[in-house]
């Protein structure tokens, strides 16, 4: 197994997991700076790892890099950049796919792809993370308890969850980067993507068709039944153009509930941005240091006290000629905050490909492959001892 970018926050947390399946023989951590590679294989101590360096824009060397093994688990990011180039080296080299891409422009680039992948036969599963990822497979469990289906709102955001133990393989990012202290700051990609996503019209879907709004345009707050209602804004995730694929609704939108203090922070972050008073990175790096302040203020903190689960859908529709509205959200999720959440569904969507249990070729999300129930079940696992999947999502249904 390749994993590209396998010693980032997100494929750190993959690779943990990877490497207790006794499915897995080995692992080849790819990074362009092979020495942070070399040192989280040092750090990890297990004989399934070896490191190598890669810059994934030299077609050639990732395409044959690419061809000498089974399967490739990328979390190199920002998507908007690399996520294209990948899926092409991945095409021609012939191999099995999955990554966490949340821009949606690329995924709809990557989606085009679905016929060459198909044609080579290949199973390249793209947003199998949190946010896609697990809010899609929530969507499709809420919309299954419905006759019709109206809206679909896909959540994520600063809300309370319970989180499972730490993997035997993990290593924490303060541990890791400690490492490198003396390197000049970087830019965390998952900002970089963020910021990206906060700048211009991004899309949602709305009475059966794509239309294009503002990044950050204020909306309705989220409403889950027994929490407090959530501020709460639209942001450029994938789930509005991939869900109406396999989900017949009116409404589709991806939604984030930050608070509103915070929300307004962003929004000042991405109009120095678009007055070139700041480049993506800087201001990644500055809103990096934003959190860990907003992380320390009792003031800004007590907004979220009974707040939505921290990724959750909600859905809106007909059963039995009644109109209901049914909420999902996961109160707990796996060791990790966002590495967990995103690293571990990657890790999974990867272990159901090598053991058969997708078997449909092209460029898929995981609405279209990944059984829900199977997938909360062993999700459940990494949340807490002896846990399935009913175990970590809480349900509301509440009627309109």
């Amino acid at each position: 197994m390749l994993t590209l970018g396998g010693s980032g926050d997100m494929g750190r947390m993959a690779v943990a997991i990877l490497l207790e399946s006794p499915e897995v023989s080995s692992i080849t951590v790819a990074d362009k700076n092979y020495e942070r590679a070399k040192t989280f294989i040092k750090m990890v101590g297990s004989d399934k790892l070896s490191a190598i360096g890669i810059d994934v824009v030299e077609h050639d060397n990732l395409v044959q890099l690419i061809s000498e093994y089974d399967i490739v688990v990328n979390t190199v990011g920002p998507f908007y950049k690399f996520a294209k180039p990948i899926m092409e080296a991945i095409i021609e080299a012939k191999r099995n796919y999955v990554d966490i891409c949340d821009d949606w422009k690329p995924t709809l680039d990557l989606l085009e792809m679905n016929e060459k992948a198909k044609n080579t036969g290949i199973t390249a599963i793209i947003g199998i993370g949190a946010s896609p990822g697990i809010t899609n497979l929530m969507s499709v469990l809420a919309c299954k308890e419905l006759d019709e289906v109206d809206e679909v709102i896909t959540a994520w955001g600063m809300g309370k969850t319970k989180m499972g133990k730490k993997p035997n393989y993990f290593i924490k990012p303060k541990k890791f980067y400690k490492q490198f202290r003396d390197s000049a700051p970087i830019a965390n990609a998952a900002i970089v993507h963020f910021f990206y996503e906060t700048l211009g019209k991004i899309p949602t879907f709305r009475n059966g068709k794509l239309i294009e709004i503002e990044s950050l345009t204020e909306a309705l707050p989220i409403q889950f039944s027994g929490y407090k209602d959530a501020y709460a804004c639209h942001i450029g995730h994938p789930e509005p153009v991939t869900l109406p694929r396999v989900i017949k609704a009116n409404a589709v939108s991806n939604l984030m509930f930050a608070g509103k203090k915070p929300t307004e922070i962003v929004r000042q972050y991405r109009e120095k941005i678009i007055n070139n008073e700041l480049t993506i990175s800087e201001a990644s790096i500055k809103l990096e240091k934003e959190i860990k302040k907003i992380r320390r203020n009792p003031l800004i903190l007590k907004e979220f006290i009974n707040y939505p689960p921290e990724t959750c859908v909600i859905v809106t529709g007909l059963k039995n000629n009644k109109r209901k509205k049914i909420a999902i959200g996961c109160y707990r999720n796996p060791y990790g905050e966002m590495a967990g959440d995103t690293g571990v569904p990657l890790a999974i969507g990867a272990l159901m490909i090598i053991e058969g249990k997708i078997k449909e070729k092209g460029v898929l999300t995981p609405e279209e492959v990944i059984d829900p129930e199977e997938f909360f079940n062993r999700y459940a696992k990494y949340c807490g001892k002896n846990l399935s999947g009913s175990d970590i999502l809480i349900r509301r249904e509440v009627d309109l």
